[in-house]
């Protein structure tokens, strides 16, 4: 089946090592910025952040296209994600044969990463090898969808299309490029904390057409990994259920003895 063909191309992708050339960095200005200009830059960052935040909890449908170079081939799926920023969220993503195709399950720095289809199960935290971590893009999906402007300020700049900072998230580097017409783009690079030379582990890309509800165009390097994902709708209105954000490998409550722990 392709379809299963392409799942297994994904699962062996997931092992990749190899690294793509590091896309050029922008030209940063010589102006060293002044108090005034440095408390703006922290405003406008701020402002995106309320941007992303948006209504809080909520649900968004998607429609994912993945691509995975090994074979060429593109999985399609759709399902939903429901977001309770800053720490937790839950995307179930459905193939065409109505099977689960991605469960991505976060909550604070623990996450569970699934593809039924293959039996592949991944679970981790912030003690994770960075090794083990290698193709799964875990947390630039958390940084994305939950508070994709935090970070702290390392510098900011603005050019003739909008404003560009500069970002230290946790390992991560991140460029962002916030454009006035609502266009984002940012790239990731994490980089390994071991020994004392610096090494590049990994680096991703993202295209938005907005923050929010838009759509996104995602690279990975260390894989060569493209995933387009469109925000069809997003409810507002209602917080999603609070069971949608506990671990799905939890053991399930008995509600058959009308009680439990408290």
């Amino acid at each position: 089946m392709r379809r299963a063909g392409l799942l297994v191309a994904f699962a062996t992708m997931l092992g990749a090592t190899s690294c793509a050339a590091k896309a050029p960095v922008a030209a940063r200005s010589a102006e060293a910025p002044t108090l005034a200009s440095w408390r703006e830059a922290r405003r406008k960052l701020a402002a995106l952040s309320q941007v992303a935040q948006g209504e809080g909890a909520r649900t968004m449908r998607l429609a994912l296209s993945l691509r995975e170079p090994l074979t060429g081939r593109t999985l399609e799926a759709r399902g939903a994600v429901a977001i309770a920023p800053p720490d937790a969220l839950r995307m179930i993503l459905l193939g065409p044969g109505g099977t689960t195709a991605l469960d991505l399950w976060v909550r604070g720095e623990a996450f569970r990463f699934a593809v039924p289809a293959i039996d592949l199960l991944k679970r981790g935290d912030k003690a994770t090898p960075r090794a083990e971590m290698r193709g799964l893009p875990v947390e630039f999906l958390r940084w994305w969808l939950l508070r994709p402007a935090s970070g702290r300020l390392l510098w900011h700049e603005r050019d003739p299309a909008g404003d560009r900072f500069t970002l230290r998230d946790g390992a991560a580097v991140i460029e962002l490029h916030a454009a006035r017409s609502g266009v984002v783009s940012a790239r990731r690079t994490t980089w390994s904390t071991e020994g004392t030379r610096a090494r590049r582990i990994d680096e991703e890309i993202v295209e938005a057409s907005r923050l929010g509800c838009g759509v996104v165009t995602y690279r990975q390097a260390s894989t060569g990994l493209t995933v387009t994902v469109k925000c069809e709708g997003e409810e507002t209105g209602r917080a999603p259920n609070p069971r949608a954000f506990v671990d799905p490998d939890a053991p399930a409550e008995d509600d058959s003895s009308g009680g439990g722990a408290s």
